[in-house]
């Protein structure tokens, strides 16, 4: 592993550990035990080590969004499709729990931080929308897309409420308890998918 890597996957993991308020660039470099010059030559401080480990959340969202829009997507696939927004959103979930830091950061930090936030309403969206394909939900476009908010903001709350609790479940078991709490909100709508996902 190159040095660049080894910057993004120190600070990842010390922007989850301590938010980004709390990490500085020396603090990577100390942690990293090089130089802050060699840290400079790669990154020319924590604005764009936070703009590269953006990048790599949207792509991974981008993914899962391209893979939902374009399948049609039968009941079984919701499970292991939530698995994987939730293991990207645990993964960077410093991202979606530093939101009043990330939102009043230095450019252009706050425009990706937004569009993080587009990217993860559009996958919920999209959601809405396949399972109301699958089998209509039976409820208005306005209802469907305050569905989908409400599936993207009780998965960042539960981002949120790990960390509050302090849970020291593994990642595994946070992903599942994430999924609970979303199939505890589609439940009303006797959907196939809920079924599996509840399975």
């Amino acid at each position: 592993m190159g040095t660049r890597e080894r910057i993004l996957d120190t600070s990842l993991a010390l922007f989850n550990q301590r938010g980004t308020a709390g990490i500085s660039s020396l603090e990577i470099a100390t942690e990293l035990g090089i130089s802050p010059g060699n840290l400079y030559y790669h990154f020319r401080g924590k604005e764009e080590i936070l703009a590269a480990l953006m990048a790599e959340c949207e792509l991974a969202l981008g993914r899962l969004i391209h893979r939902i829009r374009a399948d049609e997507l039968a009941a079984e696939d919701y499970d292991p499709l939530l698995h994987s927004v939730f293991r990207v959103c645990h993964h960077f979930r410093f991202l979606f729990r530093d939101q009043e830091a990330l939102r009043f950061a230095k450019a252009p930090i706050p425009r990706r931080w937004h569009r993080l936030m587009a990217q993860l309403k559009a996958f919920a969206q999209a959601l809405v929308a396949g399972m109301d394909a699958l089998q209509p939900l039976g409820l208005s476009a306005a209802r469907r897309d305050a569905l989908a908010e409400a599936l993207m903001l009780t998965t960042l709350g539960s981002l949120s409420f790990d960390a509050i609790l302090d849970h020291q479940e593994d990642e595994a078991a946070r992903i599942r308890l994430g999924i609970d709490r979303l199939a505890v909100l589609l439940a009303p709508y006797a959907h196939p998918a809920v079924a599996k996902l509840e399975g």
